[in-house]
């Protein structure tokens, strides 16, 4: 086989090759980014509920005592 074939075929093939890699590596990054986010989200979401929560039991309280 001629050196220049097997070279004309990395040139040819290895790049579409390499940026389906370097695609990849980046799509995954992106999913443990998101993943990471969502996880501080829903920390924050159930936090928010539970002082909610806490906040409705005291105003249910506050209007027991009124009556």
């Amino acid at each position: 086989m001629d050196f220049n074939a097997i070279i004309q075929g990395i040139s040819t093939v290895g790049f579409p090759i390499a940026m389906c890699l370097i695609l990849m590596w980046y799509i995954n990054k992106n999913a443990e980014m998101h993943k990471t986010e969502m996880d501080k989200m829903s920390d924050a979401l159930k936090n928010n509920t539970v002082a909610l929560m806490q906040l409705s039991a005291k105003l249910d309280n506050i209007k027991s005592e009124e009556k």
